[in-house]
């Protein structure tokens, strides 16, 4: 029976001949290529990058080329580094990066500071690149979904204060003070009693009474500004970030916003908000998303917590067909037993309610203003309400007569209910759409939170995350060598943008 070893190794002081050219180590399908080939398309300068031009005359140590950063950064991101320094570190020890940035060794903070001067020009590359996706006719125009996320800050939740918590933490804090007092009181009333000096002890009671004071005045401080400014919160280490609270879960950090096209599960527009809701979302997004695409009908999904009236309305004014899940809340009259405004019918041609008796509610008053939406107030007569046998079925114990507001625009909502009942399958194609991309940023890519601090720099790491994501998508859909082709023609200016 032979004997089994181990795989071969080599000597490591053996001398070897190895390719005299970074090229070689490079093979021509890896996808480092075609980040290249990209950046090179580009016009830094026309796009906002600092240093795009390259200054001669200027004193000092000259700056780097901010393709070559930009190329770092690219690169970084696709493959999980965000870290500027762990960036440092890829530039000294892996060929890849040696080749895509041709040697050079930035300094960690050299990496840091251009992230940090450039937001608006990652923003403005992440559109030019979603542009791209749009000549090559990778994304289709008629449906996107819009979704959101919570992503956590670089700050912790104990460093943003509500108005609430202050409240709670003041009142521990006049307990404990209230409390060391109190011991010190029956302290001295035993000592004297028994004829004991307790300096040493009151001394060291004195002292946490003194810290305690020392956080009850800074606690009071951050009150007032609270107090003073119109933000419900405040965070003393990222001014932006918010406490944001979703299924019972809360983090401190932002609500990274997503569209995402039907053909290709690419990511046509994003943003990043301090709302803890989505319900102002939907048509900001949509916006930008009509925007890339300029198509004629397009059709978008959201779950329900995009399902606002105005939200609705706003879709339809951009000739846009939305397919918004909504929300099954039970109305107060229904949960008393008593019929609830959707057991009314509206009668358009006379412009009344019947109610289930076949009583009419006629509009009595002038539309009045509530939550920024004008609503007309239709009223039964008290005359037949007091005669009707199914009167303590609609009327609450003190109403004479049934009252209901109509929004003025209740006929957008009314479509929608029906579109919606006609499509029980939209919120499944939702899901499919928007979910994924989303679900590979986080647990693939590990995009979890911000490094950056500010909302506008969030803003600007947001899109470098989806530019990153979309940038896969293709390099997996036509491969390193077409981009690559595509990106010198483009560069040549043989492809008209």
């Amino acid at each position: 029976m032979s004997t089994r070893r181990y795989q071969k190794t080599q000597n490591r002081h053996q001398e070897m001949l190895l390719p005299s050219r970074v090229e070689d180590y490079v093979s021509e399908n890896n996808p480092v290529r075609a980040i290249d080939a990209y950046v090179d398309t580009l016009d830094l300068a026309n796009l906002g990058f600092k240093h795009a031009n390259e200054v001669t005359s200027m004193r000092g140590q000259p700056p780097y080329n901010p393709a070559a950063l930009l190329k770092l950064y690219l690169y970084g991101y696709i493959h999980r580094i965000r870290s500027s320094r762990k960036l440092e570190a890829e530039t000294r020890r892996n060929l890849d990066v040696i080749w895509l940035i041709e040697a050079l060794k930035p300094h960690y903070k050299t990496i840091a500071n251009f992230r940090k001067e450039n937001i608006s020009a990652l923003k403005s590359t992440n559109r030019d690149f979603i542009l791209m996706c749009k000549e090559l006719k990778l994304l289709g125009g008629k449906s996107v979904a819009v979704d959101g996320t919570f992503l956590k800050a670089d700050a912790s939740k104990q460093s943003i204060h509500t108005k609430n918590n202050l409240d709670k933490q003041l009142k521990q804090l006049d307990e404990a003070i209230n409390a060391y007092h109190e011991t010190l009181s029956q302290q001295d009333k035993a000592d004297d009693l028994a004829g004991k000096d307790s300096l040493t002890e009151d001394k060291q009671i004195q002292e946490k009474i003194e810290q305690l004071k020392q956080r009850q005045a800074e606690k009071k401080a951050l009150l007032k500004q609270i107090e003073k400014s119109e933000e419900k919160q405040l965070s003393t280490v990222d001014k932006d970030a918010r406490l944001l609270s979703k299924r019972g879960q809360s983090i401190a950090g932002y609500n990274a916003q997503i569209a995402v096209d039907e053909k290709n599960k690419l990511v046509v527009a994003d943003d990043v908000v301090q709302d803890g809701n989505d319900k102002h979302q939907l048509t900001p997004m949509l916006k930008k998303a009509q925007d890339i695409l300029q198509s004629e009908n397009l059709e978008a999904y959201a779950d329900t917590d995009y399902c606002t009236a105005l939200q609705i309305k706003g879709c339809e004014d951009m000739n846009i067909t939305a397919y918004v899940a909504i929300p099954k809340h039970a109305s107060s009259a229904k949960q008393q037993g008593r019929f609830s405004n959707e057991d009314f019918h509206y009668d358009k041609e006379n412009n009344c309610y019947l109610c289930p008796q076949g009583n009419r509610l006629e509009p009595r008053e002038k539309p009045i203003e509530r939550s920024g939406k004008w609503s007309y107030i239709y009223r039964s007569k008290a005359s037949f309400c007091n005669t009707c046998p199914l009167n303590k079925k609609c009327l609450s114990k003190k109403a004479t007569t049934r009252k209901i507001h109509r929004w003025e625009h209740q006929e957008t909502m009314d479509q929608h209910q029906q579109r919606m009942d006609k499509n029980k399958t939209s919120m499944k194609k939702r899901a499919s759409l928007v979910e994924h991309p989303f679900g590979t940023l986080k647990h693939r890519a590990g995009m979890h939170h911000f490094l950056m601090r500010g909302l506008e720099k969030c803003r600007g790491e947001f899109s470098l995350m989806v530019m990153c994501y979309n940038f896969t998508r293709i390099i997996n859909l036509l491969g390193t060598e077409f981009i690559r082709h595509y990106c010198v023609q483009r560069q040549e200016g043989r492809i008209k943008i």
